[in-house]
């Protein structure tokens, strides 16, 4: 029996985590005012975790230039910027609920 390639592997799921980050944001719910703001600044966050993972491989795989230190930077710095948009829509759907 043939083994999985780790690498394909790899590049299968980091895919299949853009493809649905990207569905997230298409299906999410319509909703209009403030609550659509903070609705949709959560999926945008949701889309650049997803991406994270896949430039962090592509970057690894196909660009020397940015070394084995700034490349985690890099990761971690996708993943602060997408976080800080998940947690700023949490905060402007709270205060059109609560308004």
């Amino acid at each position: 029996m043939d083994t999985i390639d780790p690498h394909s592997l790899t590049y299968f799921l980091d895919i299949v985590l853009v493809i649905s980050a990207f569905l997230a944001l298409y299906f999410r719910p319509k909703i209009g005012g403030q609550l659509a703001v903070g609705l949709r600044l959560i999926m945008v966050g949701v889309f650049i975790l997803g991406l994270t993972h896949l430039t962090d491989t592509l970057l690894k795989d196909f660009i020397a230039v940015i070394d084995a230190t700034a490349r985690p930077l890099l990761h971690r710095g996708l993943n602060v910027a997408g976080f800080l948009l998940i947690f700023i829509g949490f905060f402007q759907m709270r205060k059109a609920i609560e308004s």
